[in-house]
């Protein structure tokens, strides 16, 4: 029985909202792994070491996240009218994708994103990367 209402709640979802939450899942365990032991699980951040990602404006640019989540970051960065200027250490082992699924986590997390990063956005924001 159980089975049978799994099958009949996805056939009734669309390509793109089934993609939304596999992105979502897998991103959040990427954060998890990857991510929360400074921003923490809230995405609160770690008093004033490691700025907050919930309520940020770097939510609004995915380019940027998908760019300092693989490079890193040196620069001061100010959040909630707080600056922090911690070094945040680059990802290089991350692939593409697994950047992807973290952009859409936190967006579709914190921002309410309705819809996941695909792959080709994270790959030409890596393409143009700043240093921070």
């Amino acid at each position: 029985m159980l089975a049978s209402f799994f099958i009949f709640m996805t056939s009734c979802q669309s390509a793109q909202e089934l993609k939304s939450e596999q992105y979502f899942v897998e991103g959040y365990q990427l954060y998890t792994t990857h991510c929360s032991n400074c921003h923490q699980a809230d995405g609160k951040g770690m008093s004033n070491l490691y700025p907050p990602i919930n309520g940020s404006a770097a939510l609004a640019d995915k380019a940027f996240l998908a760019c300092i989540i693989q490079n890193g970051m040196t620069d001061k960065i100010k959040v909630g009218g707080r600056d922090f200027n911690r070094p945040m250490p680059p990802n290089k082992k991350l692939t593409d994708i697994e950047i992807a699924e973290i952009v859409s986590f936190v967006t579709m997390k914190w921002k309410k994103d309705s819809t996941f990063t695909d792959i080709e956005t994270v790959q030409a924001a890596l393409k143009n990367c700043k240093v921070y």
